[in-house]
């Protein structure tokens, strides 16, 4: 499957896995790693998040495409 920019996307259900591939790469990019059993069918929804079929465990997973910056906070005084 490919989205809009080009790249393709490739459900790897042996490795439960999904992997992204640049145009004219020899490798992929593995950019969803789940717990899935029986994973066979893959889409996007206009936001370009990742929808899979886990079929196995009858259930839609849903993943976002959206890389999310997290906080981190340091305490000088933990006690």
């Amino acid at each position: 499957m490919f989205d809009q920019y080009g790249y393709m996307y490739i459900l790897d259900t042996g490795n439960l896995r999904i992997q992204k591939w640049l145009p004219g790469m020899t490798y992929g990019v593995t950019v969803v790693s789940a717990t899935m059993s029986g994973p066979l069918g893959m889409q996007f929804d206009y936001s370009n998040n990742i929808f899979v079929a886990d079929t196995s465990n009858q259930r839609i997973i849903s993943f976002s495409n959206i890389c999310r910056k997290y906080s981190v906070f340091f305490y000088s005084n933990l006690y």
